[in-house]
């Protein structure tokens, strides 16, 4: 038999407007905290980072502009 859990995401956004458009939203997810980020443009771009539990999301939103890539 075979339990599957059932996963409550919350979620809140906010924007930050640089060169390019970039629109962020966290996500609870169990337990975790990630960050989703998604850019505007020529060459739109979907990715998202975990937090840790003392990070700034405005931060890290900054660091994943600088250096996008997808948490698994």
């Amino acid at each position: 038999m075979l339990l599957v859990e059932e996963l409550h995401a919350m979620a809140s956004s906010f924007e930050i407007h640089a060169r390019q458009h970039w629109s962020f939203q966290l996500v609870l997810m169990g337990g975790r905290l990630q960050l989703e980020g998604c850019r505007d443009g020529e060459e739109p771009l979907r990715c998202s980072t975990w937090l840790e539990p003392l990070d700034a999301p405005y931060d890290v939103a900054h660091e994943l502009m600088a250096h996008p890539s997808c948490a698994l």
